[in-house]
């Protein structure tokens, strides 16, 4: 039996990324010209694991199409890949239905809907050490997060208390613990990233009723003494969990606050190049930005600092782009400024249009001389 195998959970809806969840699964939606579930599969194949399995549901036919294009045999190596479609009601119950896939005396399991750069490896080997059921990837932050949940460990990051969204009444108890070596962190957040010894399944067979990691598995295993520990350090990690986040992930790849994890493509100075770019005269291209395949630039168009542009992407000439990102197949006119604004596929974007801190759903039209500030487009409209 080998050491370790992973499980990535895939099956979310994204419903609060809205309508950047449109027509496409969480998982597929691009950060710097990647899927999300790419950049989750590197993550492990990074760490040296040999078997991973996806947990899809909510579309999960078009996950499979894009793994079966861009997971190929030759990419992967020695790497298995694999995946299945099931119907679950948490995460838990999503992991214990691969329970047939997990071949490892240890597994991690992982998100498809976050960007990190967790530590993986000393993450798995913190896990080995300590010989707990489970170890909890969890992250420092500069504020009081107690809409996270606080945890209680001790010196040696075993966990004696975990409570996600805890009651005043929670927090002000668990406050009262006398032993010294016992720490209460209300700055520390679950970063949904988890490592279990394999008994985990035999665990869930026998109790059912439990769903969710979070909210119902690891208060159980706290509450039956099981050794649970925390693995605290000071990583990156962003949920795209809504339109805000989503942008503000971009921009951190872009800074590289992310390395290794970086945006796709070639990297030339802080510009990341997935293909020729086909530009005018007098073009300026700040850094750091990124962009996909057979992008089209008409002349004297300012692409500023922090702009992702995807691929089959024209834009006019006198345009500029600002912190913005661009997703696949746009028109975007000549004469048009785009601020802290999305993008999605298909859309076309006429003349001399103003676009700040806008979010265009997929498959929109937007009228020559528009002006769209804080706002969001839905899904086909024509303006």
């Amino acid at each position: 039996m080998r050491e370790w195998s992973a499980i990535i959970l895939a099956g979310g809806k994204g419903s609060r990324l809205m309508p950047l969840t449109a027509t496409i699964p969480k998982p597929l939606v691009k950060v710097t010209n990647k899927p999300m579930v790419d950049y989750s599969i590197a993550h492990l194949i990074y760490a040296d694991i040999k078997h991973i399995t996806l947990a899809l549901a909510y579309m999960g036919d078009k996950i499979e199409e894009h793994l079966k294009k861009t997971w190929t045999q030759d990419k992967l190596g020695d790497v298995e890949l694999e995946w299945r479609i099931h119907d679950s009601k948490g995460t838990a119950e999503a992991f214990w239905l691969l329970k047939d896939h997990i071949d490892s005396k240890n597994v991690v399991v992982s998100m498809a809907d976050i960007v990190t750069n967790l530590p993986m490896k000393k993450f798995m080997n913190f896990h080995l050490k300590k010989r707990g059921i489970a170890t909890i990837s969890m992250k420092t932050v500069e504020s009081h997060t107690s809409q996270y949940g606080v945890v209680l460990l001790d010196d040696k990051r075993k966990i004696y208390l975990f409570l996600e969204k805890p009651a005043p009444m929670e927090l002000y108890l668990s406050s009262m613990a006398q032993r010294a070596d016992l720490f209460l962190h209300t700055n520390i957040i679950n970063t949904g990233i988890y490592t279990f010894n394999n008994k985990i399944t035999s665990i869930l067979e026998e109790n059912q009723n439990l769903m969710d990691f979070g909210g119902e598995v690891f208060p159980f295993l706290l509450d039956n003494e099981y050794d649970l520990y925390g693995f605290v350090k000071n990583y990156y990690w962003m949920d795209c969990g809504n339109a805000q986040t989503y942008l503000w992930a971009n921009w951190d790849l872009l800074r590289l606050h992310s390395w290794p994890v970086t945006p796709n493509g070639t990297n030339y100075d802080d510009i990341f190049v997935m293909g020729i770019i086909d530009s005018g005269q007098n073009i300026i291209i700040d850094r750091p930005t990124c962009f996909g395949e057979n992008v089209r630039l008409s002349n004297r168009i300012k692409i500023k600092n922090l702009t992702s542009i995807g691929s089959n992407v024209s834009v006019g000439e006198d345009s500029i782009i600002d912190r913005s990102v661009i997703w696949d197949e746009v028109s975007i006119g000549p004469g048009c400024r785009i601020e802290e604004s999305i993008i999605c596929n298909n859309c076309q974007i006429g003349a001399n249009v103003v676009l700040k801190k806008a979010i265009v759903a997929p498959f929109s039209k937007i009228n020559d001389n528009s002006q769209i500030i804080d706002k969001t487009i839905d899904l086909g409209i024509s303006l």
